[in-house]
């Protein structure tokens, strides 16, 4: 495909580009270039792709995409105001914007926007649709499923996993929508249908500062602004579904046009909810009430927050006129998503579940639901991440000491951040909730701590890494699943 069917004109600054290359693949990384591939050099937050131009070149790029123009470079380069954005369009422009030919749902939200995803994709699935999901654990077309790298791809895999679907036959895809996917416009120039909000909670103020800046971050996958959609298309808001529960889904609520948005929740004006919930085993039965009417429903996941996040698919599937039976045998039909709340089978007499919780709601969440499951002790092993939100960290630890009756902090991923000072500032949280905890820094010893604690009907939490099989500590990453380490120890 030639540059200029693929690069809008409108994004261009300055170009040199006689001849016009044809354009053979799209990159951002300098190592997957091959000859005649479009490479473009994106500002990071540790390096920058302007640093990569020359091995770009020397693996034999068709042209090289700027924010900065590199003089004397010898091949056809375009410089832009927004490189990012850039990427994103002439992403789309490649595979022939394959959003266009699905019907695409985005979730967004600090918590449940996995097991979210995975409800919806269910839903559609028992509905008799071919589907796709990309998400933070799985990117998943049909029934080919590939682990995930990162919640939102960046916009070139994200459009080639799109039209994939497409080339499958698939008719429908749920994508799971990070604030990083939206400001760093992974997301941009994605055609969405339907838009789901789940809360918000403290989290990636390293990224976002404060809250209101956070807010505004996923309120534009709601009311898209220039710069989130492809330059000289029709700026199209998606059909919304929002949590009513919280001061930011109502406010959002509140802005979006009259018949644009379907509310969920506990509240009295939801249009979604659930009424006479029963625990059955690790799940619940409940009613699920709809606009459509009302149905039984069996959800088989644990803990209250599921009952949210089934009313989240529910409500997505609603506006994307699923009937409601397909709806609640598309909830029952999810028995497991990876690394929420998972339980693990280890023949122990006690319960040991593994479970992402890496913020303050989330763990406080997971915390909840694990002291519905035992009368007995409950076990927590935690951490906080590395060169993240710094201030939600004596947070966590508080309400691991208050929640939990032994709390062991240790590692997560420390990235390039020395665990002792993630874990020196997780303390006193720990220490002012006066509840009974032990510091292990490895955490392979933390979990196998843990489980030495633990005695007949006791329940262990790992909370942190869920599904992930990499810890990332400064030497680089290095093989670790929570479950298989689990298993290994109680083997």
């Amino acid at each position: 495909m030639k540059l200029s069917k693929i690069l809008p004109v409108s994004l261009i600054v300055r170009q040199t580009v006689d001849p016009e290359p044809e354009i053979s693949a799209i990159t951002y990384d300098s190592r997957q270039v091959e000859p005649g591939a479009l490479f473009f050099a994106l500002p990071g937050f540790k390096t920058d792709g302007h640093s990569y131009v020359a091995d770009a070149r020397a693996r034999g790029t068709g042209a090289i995409v700027t924010e900065r123009w590199v003089e004397g470079l010898g091949l056809p380069q375009v410089q832009v105001r927004d490189t990012r954005l850039a990427m994103a369009a002439a992403s789309a422009n490649f595979y022939g914007r394959p959003s266009r030919r699905l019907t695409v749902t985005g979730v967004t939200g600090t918590n449940g926007k996995t097991t979210t995803t995975f409800l919806l994709d269910s839903i559609l699935r028992a509905a008799g649709n071919l589907t796709g999901l990309i998400g933070g654990v799985e990117c998943r077309i049909a029934s080919k499923v590939a682990p995930a790298a990162r919640t939102t791809p960046e916009s070139p895999d994200l459009q080639r996993a799109l039209a994939e679907m497409v080339a499958a036959g698939a008719g429908f895809a749920t994508l799971e929508v990070s604030s990083h996917g939206i400001d760093l416009k992974r997301s941009a120039c994605v055609a969405f249908d339907v838009a789901v909000f789940t809360n918000l909670t403290r989290d990636h103020l390293d990224l976002h500062q404060d809250m209101e800046t956070y807010f505004l971050t996923k309120r534009k996958l709601f009311i898209p602004e220039e710069g989130q959609t492809c330059p000289g298309q029709e700026i199209r808001r998606p059909q919304a579904a929002i949590c009513l529960d919280g001061e930011y889904g109502r406010r959002l609520y509140r802005e979006l046009k009259e018949g644009e948005a379907l509310g969920f929740g506990w509240v009295n004006d939801a249009s979604v909810t659930a009424v006479d919930i029963r625990e059955i085993g690790r799940g619940y039965t409940f009613e699920l009430v709809t606009p459509d009417g009302s149905a039984p429903a069996r959800l088989q996941l644990p803990g209250r927050h599921n009952l949210d996040n089934a009313m989240a698919a529910a409500a997505a599937a609603c506006q994307l006129g699923v009937p409601l039976q397909s709806i609640t045998a598309g909830i029952g039909q999810l028995s497991r998503v990876p690394g929420r709340f998972d339980f693990i089978d280890a023949g122990a007499p006690f319960t040991v579940v593994v479970d992402y919780a890496h913020n303050e709601d989330g763990l406080e969440r997971a915390l909840a639901a694990a002291r519905r499951m035992t009368e007995r002790n409950l076990i927590l092993v935690f951490g906080c991440p590395g060169e993240r939100d710094r201030d939600k960290r004596p947070g966590m630890g508080r309400i691991a000491g208050m929640m939990a009756d032994l709390a062991i902090l240790t590692t997560d991923d420390c990235y390039q951040e020395p665990a002792g000072q993630i874990m020196d500032e997780t303390e006193p949280g720990l220490a002012e909730s006066g509840g009974n905890y032990l510091r292990v820094e490895d955490r392979r010893l933390a979990i196998e701590t843990a489980l030495k604690s633990a005695g007949d009907g006791d329940l262990v939490l790992i909370a942190g890494k869920g599904h992930e099989t990499k810890q990332m500590l400064a030497a680089g990453p290095v093989p670790f699943s929570d479950s298989a380490v689990v298993k290994e120890i109680l083997g």
